[in-house]
């Protein structure tokens, strides 16, 4: 019970600003097949195009770029045309029917290009009651193209809007991270992943606009200059603290930070360079209030602030690019979409896609003999509540039977206050309004306007009076009560047998990513930390459907390996901004880095034999030789020492704290998985 009401809370809330535009869009598309219907004096035809938007609209995805849209949109409408026919074929065989509408369904779970509304319009097309000829598929088919037309209509005005406003998010979340280089661990482990995922979607809406034969690639290079100062970011952070530790003055560089910060947000949101001289200015003042410390800072602090100095520096003209590529706009050739069938690609394992072709088959024999109107509603609450975890299926059945609960009966009191078509017209365009804005930020919301919508559409012919509702009710109870049933005893643990592998692809991708720095190619560590981090994304992914199978626990140490593989990707980019500044040769670092990652590529090893793990090695000598090593570096400099003994120091200083913490870090991590 107690997860059901952190489902109902956590379901009825609104995380994000609904998109009530394109909300509007898709009640008009929606609406307006029934209002002309209902005037021609053809309600049934009416409602059949009205069905083909809705399915339509189903299937779209709000924010994708235009192109991409198409695509979907144009796959999808004849498919949702087939599935309404084939349903309408094997109502000829209820029997037959079973099979064939569960197979139906188990291959929109499985391949992503067929999806959901192909199986929501053969399970419409079964309890139709119309023959099975082209009339009502076309129909719908109709349908689906008003909504294409409508969704696509500003394409030529508000084609780059998506990659436009990926790009400025990404931004956004840039700046955020700048202005959060003094805030504590929690709160910039959230910013960092914040602004994480606005560069991988950042670099999604770009792919969707690229073409292999573009020349002009401007949006790559801005998201290439945004990916800079990501890293510079997270270095910068750990310098500041270590600056901070040597008892250096902030007050210059904080100010500095934060006109960066303003600069970077103002010419992303307005497209302007005003403030970036500004920016540029503070950079300098702390460029001179760094020089003006000599001879009165220790080397420790000269060295420190050095880096500082540098990470500054790229920052700042990271910023300028952004403001100049922003001030002229975003460049993409236009083109046509290329309509090609890809290879269908797999929205969940085997296992789903037999679970929901049986359990949608089940409540369609439960309901073969009751061939009308009512039985859909089973069948549905089956079909789009059962979900690939335990957890999720059961938070699903909760809200949408919520849902139906409260929408059912608010548009049975509508129309029994204010019978009639027109009514009828009204509520749809309300609830259709209401429902696929809200889609994209609450799911509660979704079932509470969606449901009672699609029962109008599909039962025009008969009044949603409360007898109706009730029935409708009762069936959605029982359909979730099916799907919870079907996702507790079919096949309900399949992720423990995931982890593994994942764990090991975690080890290897972040000795990868060590790996770069022992080569010193610097260029590709953006690449390998973005690997990295994805690998750690899975594994956290796979550990949070491992808590929603029944019974299943995800294990604390992997969590903790999850937040230790971070810091370890914090702790490269760190040393990757030292090193970009140090001679080749200059540092003792590389043997070190090259212990750590053939630790964790062992470690990885090992767990994918089941085999214990390799006893410690020689790394925390090593540490200590290297800890040594600075130390003398110090007394020799502070001792006017030769110059090239302070430049070792200035790498040095700046090094061993992260070299330090990127080991602890790598041997925890790789300490977790073998626990």
């Amino acid at each position: 019970m107690r997860g059901a009401f952190a489902a109902l809370r956590d379901g009825f809330s609104l995380p994000a600003r609904p998109p009530w535009s394109y909300g509007v869009l898709c009640g008009t598309a929606v609406a307006l097949p029934l209002g002309l219907g209902a005037v021609a004096g053809a309600p049934h035809v009416g409602a059949i195009v009205a069905l083909g938007a809705y399915y339509t609209a189903f299937g779209d995805t709000y924010g994708q770029p235009y192109g991409e849209r198409a695509k979907t949109l144009f796959r999808a409408v004849p498919l949702v045309m087939l599935g309404f026919w084939v349903g309408a074929v094997l109502a000829l065989s209820p029997l037959g029917a079973v099979a064939g509408i569960g197979l139906v369904a188990a291959m929109g779970a499985q391949w992503k290009v067929i999806g959901t509304p192909p199986v929501l319009a053969a399970i419409s097309g079964f309890y139709a009651g119309l023959p099975p000829g082209l009339g009502p598929a076309l129909q719908m088919g109709l349908g689906g193209v008003l909504f294409c037309a409508l969704a696509l209509a500003l394409w030529p005005l508000r084609r780059l809007h998506p990659l436009k406003r990926a790009l400025s998010e990404a931004a956004a979340a840039m700046a955020d991270m700048l202005d959060g280089l003094a805030v504590p661990e929690e709160e910039w482990t959230e910013l960092r992943e914040e602004g994480s995922r606005a560069l991988e979607a950042a670099t999604t809406a770009i792919a969707a606009f690229n073409s292999s034969e573009e020349s002009d690639r401007s949006p790559d290079r801005y998201a290439d200059t945004l990916a800079r100062i990501f890293h510079e970011s997270v270095a910068l952070r750990s310098l500041r603290a270590q600056t901070i530790e040597a008892g250096v003055e902030q007050q210059g560089l904080d100010e500095a930070v934060g006109k960066l910060s303003t600069a970077l947000r103002e010419s992303a949101e307005q497209e302007s360079v005003v403030a970036v001289p500004g920016a540029l200015a503070a950079v300098a003042d702390f460029a001179e209030r760094v020089t003006a410390l000599r001879g009165r800072a220790s080397p420790v602090q000269m060295a420190l602030l050095g880096q500082v100095r540098r990470c500054m520096d790229r920052i700042a003209v990271a910023v300028r690019s952004v403001a100049l590529r922003s001030s002229e706009g975003v460049r993409v050739p236009a083109r046509l979409p290329q309509l090609t069938w890809r290879t269908p690609s797999f929205e969940g394992g085997i296992a789903h896609a037999a679970r929901v072709g049986v359990a949608v088959a089940v409540s369609m024999a439960l309901l073969v003999n009751v061939h009308d109107h009512f039985g859909r509603w089973m069948v549905f609450t089956v079909l789009i509540g059962l979900r690939p975890t335990y957890g999720d299926t059961f938070d699903r059945v909760v809200l949408r039977v919520a849902g139906t609960i409260v929408g059912s009966t608010a548009a049975a009191f509508l129309l029994a206050a204010v019978p009639g078509q027109g009514t009828l017209v009204a509520v749809v365009w309300i609830f259709a309004t209401l429902g696929f804005a809200l889609r994209e930020v609450s799911y509660a919301y979704w079932s509470t306007f969606a449901t009672p919508l699609a029962l109008m559409l599909m039962d025009f012919s008969i009044q949603l009076n409360w007898n109706a509702a009730g029935a409708r009710v009762a069936l959605t109870v029982a359909g979730g009560v099916l799907a919870v049933l079907a996702a507790r005893l079919l096949w309900p643990r399949g992720e423990a047998g995931k982890v593994c592998d994942l764990v090991v692809d975690l080890l290897r991708e972040h000795a990868r990513m060590v790996r770069t720095l022992v080569d010193r190619d610097l260029d590709r560590l953006p690449d390998r930390t973005e690997a990295a981090g994805q690998a750690a994304e899975k594994l956290s992914e796979s550990l949070d459907t491992l808590e929603k199978e029944p019974g299943g626990r995800a294990p604390e140490e992997l969590r903790q390996a999850v937040t230790d593989a971070r810091r370890l990707r914090d702790d490269t980019i760190l040393l990757a901004a030292v090193m970009r500044g140090a001679p080749e040769g200059t540092d003792a670092t590389v043997a070190i880095l090259d212990a750590v990652a053939d630790r964790m590529e062992a470690v990885a090893e090992a767990v994918r034999q089941d085999k214990a793990p390799p006893e410690a090695d020689e790394l925390d000598a090593g540490l200590a030789d290297m800890a040594s090593r600075v130390d003398t570096l110090v007394e020799e400099a502070e001792g006017g020492q030769a110059t090239s003994v302070r430049r070792e120091l200035r790498h040095a200083v700046a090094a061993h704290p992260a070299l330090r913490t990127l080991t602890a870090d790598a041997l925890r991590l790789t300490d977790d998985v073998t626990r």
